[in-house]
């Protein structure tokens, strides 16, 4: 496959995959978000808690509501036929489950995509938050 070609078909498949991301999230569908993490994920929040793939589950179903998931314009680089990064920002309105306060938080994210069994998953996933007007 030509390096164009393989390039269009990542960025097509991961950009894919984020958006089934963003709309597990919001769809409160921790199943298909467990779906989209490798059993071994890294997952760093904005707050720099570190969760593994069952506290990461947890986290997001049982103590946040995610509201909105939007994301920027987004840079994927391929690191072989089975790697990628993605880079780019990310804005999520959440709330906790037992407040009725909304929060924006704006970040930005580098993503490990890795294909393990022919499907994309995300094997690490950290978010710095943007300074305020970011």
């Amino acid at each position: 496959m030509a390096v164009d070609a393989m390039s269009s078909d990542l960025t097509k498949d991961l950009t894919a995959r984020e958006k089934d991301r963003r709309d597990a999230l919001v769809n409160d569908d921790m199943a298909k978000l467990a779906d989209l993490v490798t059993d071994d994920l890294v997952h760093v929040h904005t707050t720099g808690i570190v969760q593994g793939k069952e506290e990461f589950l947890g986290h997001a179903g049982q103590f946040l509501r995610f509201l909105e998931v939007e994301r920027g314009p987004l840079t994927i680089r391929a690191l072989g036929p089975d790697g990628a990064v993605m880079t780019g920002t990310m804005t999520n309105t959440v709330k906790r489950r037992d407040l009725d306060e909304r929060v924006t938080v704006q970040a930005f994210v580098t993503q490990l995509w890795v294909r393990r069994d022919g499907t994309w998953r995300i094997a690490s996933f950290h978010a710095t938050r943007l300074p305020e007007g970011g």
